[in-house]
Formats: C-alpha cells, structure tokens, sequence
C-alpha cells in the first residue's frame, strides 16, 4: 500500500513539475546572432515565448548576449508576417529602446528596425512588447532577427594625435593674439 502511494506521489508531482513553463533565456551567439519567431496570447503586453529548437527553451521571454568587449549589433528586426496589425516595443536591457525605423510592408505588416546597436562588455538582454494586436485577435506570432556583432569602431592612435595638435595649435593661436 505505502509503495502504491509513493508511486501516484511521485508521478503526480513529476507531471506537475514538468507543466511548468521554463523561464530560461534564449542565448544568442555573438559570432552567429539569431533568427527565429516568438509569439504571445495575451494580446498587448509582453510576448509570451520564442519558438526555439532546443526544448528547455520553448517557454523563454527574452534573449541574451553575453559579449567580452565593446561591440555593435548592426540590426535587430521585429516583423509580422501573420496578421496584419500586430506591432512591437523592443526593450534593450529592461528599457524601452526607440526603433531607429518603423515601416508597414506592402501587405501592411509591421517592421520595426534598430540600427547598430551599441553593446559594452557584459551580459545583456532583449525582449519585444505587443503594443498592438491584429483586428480581433489577442494572440499571435511574429519573426525576429540579431544580426551578429562586430567589433566597436576605435580611433585610430594617429587620429587622436591630429585632433589633439589642431586643438593645440588654435589654442596657441588664440593665446597669442589676445588683447
């Protein structure tokens, strides 16, 4: 009897356990980006999941880039495809982040557009908001896409040193000819 009661135990808590959604972050490759769809239903708010390969990431919210250097993401797209009418906030660390450019294709779906996005060494996160939903629906799915990221443009050593000898000389210039 105590045996039968520990098996309906465990398997009852083995399917409650593994109904719950897992909140893991979709990691993107610095070297590689990411493309893929995401979706939501419950109409304006945040998106519900990311359609990823990977099971344990089925439930993620939001993605993440870990980087060892300074770096620029040179495009991160949010389109629909499915329903005319959804659109999308993209959230850049936790922060609403204005697309650089926003655009309904001929068929009217919505394209949201961030051009070089500037990433300083460390972790980081992304995540989109619904902030529109398509006539009658609450629910949908739209494709996003993280372009792999470069190395942040440096000064050339020779550029500061021109920059700090005009400065220099005009400075020289200005003192000189005070009266």
């Amino acid at each position: 009897m105590a045996k039968r009661f520990l098996a309906a135990l465990a398997f009852s808590s083995f399917f409650t356990l593994s109904s719950i959604p897992c909140q893991a972050t979709v990691v993107i490759d610095p070297a590689l980006g990411w493309s893929g769809e995401f979706s939501w239903f419950d109409g304006i708010g945040p998106i519900g999941f990311i359609t990823t390969p990977n099971e344990d990431e089925w439930w993620s919210s939001d993605w993440s880039i870990s980087t060892s250097s300074d770096c620029v993401m040179p495009l991160v797209t949010a389109f629909d495809e499915y329903a005319v009418g959804d659109e999308f906030a993209f959230y850049f660390d936790n922060v609403l982040t204005r697309w650089t450019s926003t655009f309904h294709d001929g068929s009217g779906y919505f394209h949201g557009v961030f051009d070089d996005l500037a990433l300083t060494a460390g972790p980081h996160t992304f995540t989109f908001f619904v902030t529109a939903n398509a006539p009658g629906l609450t629910e949908g799915s739209a494709k996003a896409d993280f372009s792999a990221v470069v190395p942040a443009a440096v000064p050339e050593p020779s550029t500061l040193f021109l920059l700090g000898a005009g400065f220099g000389t005009i400075g020289l210039y200005r003192w000189k000819h005070r009266s």
